[in-house]
């Protein structure tokens, strides 16, 4: 995979894929092997350890040897890794893959394809299927792909800063960014653990136009230990949507702003889902404070009204144990 080396060749640029690892040792041979068997012939793919304890930087030096270059670091969370890839990497392109998820064959050849076609385009990415793991936490074969085709997913594709407004639509496993455009916004925001990615697409929205490819390009899996899966106290992505409305406004580079109401909509839903979540799963003294701060955006709203009263309730009667 790494036959040829000047990243200056035009034909193929080099790709450098960036993969942060924390205690990765039951999926990160799998992630890697989707890496290095791509049909993409220039890629060079740094392994960042995020203070592992289980042995995987020692476990990915004895698989793969020099075919992997794997640095360290003190646990610091998966931007402050992603940073640290990003600063030694030596490619013109960048891509991204968490240790626990893996890359459908012809991903690289068809996004490189795509930017040597469209030099105004800064941001490359695609779909992605779930990958569900079963009752006993295994895995069975991924679901194929479906309703794959030629062409662009145009409704998320040109100045893409709007329709981040209410989802973010990039998935990092499947993006392809250039260097110089990451390099723009000072990477990701290290004091993020969770949201950070988020935050990152919506800084780049703000500089390049960017292209979703109508073809499935990774599998995200969904485990125990997913970040999705562990209740958190702060709502990141909720904080790092309202810091983007006050830095841009609801307007983006190419002056379309979205809807007022609906981004309201969408800052109410965004609190009410994290304190519905942990009101079910983790605190409910989170969850109080997050209904209190849905009602901020839709103070009629009887839903979040009953949920508060509740979380209420659960925490005077649980008490200090559900801090």
């Amino acid at each position: 995979m790494t036959g040829l080396t000047p990243s200056c060749d035009l034909a193929f640029p080099l790709v450098s894929v960036v993969m942060p690892a924390y205690n990765a040792g039951p999926y990160i041979e799998q992630a890697i092997r989707s890496v290095l068997e791509q049909d993409y012939p220039n890629i060079e793919l740094i392994v960042v350890d995020d203070g592992s304890k289980d042995g995987t930087p020692e476990a990915v030096e004895a698989l793969f040897g020099d075919r992997v270059r794997v640095l360290r670091q003190k646990n610091g969370g998966p931007a402050a890794a992603r940073n640290l890839g990003i600063r030694a990497s030596n490619g013109t392109l960048l891509a991204f893959l968490d240790a626990d998820d893996v890359w459908l064959p012809g991903k690289l050849q068809a996004q490189v394809s795509y930017m040597l076609a469209h030099p105004d385009i800064g941001l490359v990415y695609g779909k992605f299927l779930r990958w569900e793991s079963i009752a006993d936490g295994s895995f069975l074969p991924p679901p194929p792909p479906e309703g794959d085709g030629p062409g662009l997913v145009e409704a998320h594709s040109g100045w893409i800063y709007r329709e981040l407004l209410f989802d973010n639509i990039v998935h990092i496993i499947t993006a392809l960014v250039r260097k110089t455009v990451l390099e723009s916004v000072a990477g990701l925001d290290e004091s993020l653990r969770t949201g950070e990615d988020y935050d990152l697409w919506l800084r780049v929205s703000r500089q390049t136009k960017a292209s979703k490819l109508n073809q499935t390009l990774a599998y995200y899996r969904v485990h125990a230990q997913s970040t999705t899966q562990v209740p958190r106290p702060e709502n990141n992505e909720y904080r790092v949507l309202r810091r983007t409305l006050d830095r841009y406004g609801l307007a983006g580079p190419d002056g379309v702003a979205a809807d007022g109401d609906a981004v309201r909509r969408r800052l109410f839903q965004m609190c009410f889902s994290h304190g519905y979540f942990h009101y079910w799963q983790g605190s409910s003294v989170v969850a109080q404070a997050a209904f209190r701060e849905a009602l901020n955006h839709r103070i009629s709203s009887p839903k979040a009204c009953i949920y508060w009263l509740l979380a209420w309730v659960k925490r005077m009667r649980l008490g200090s144990s559900d801090a």
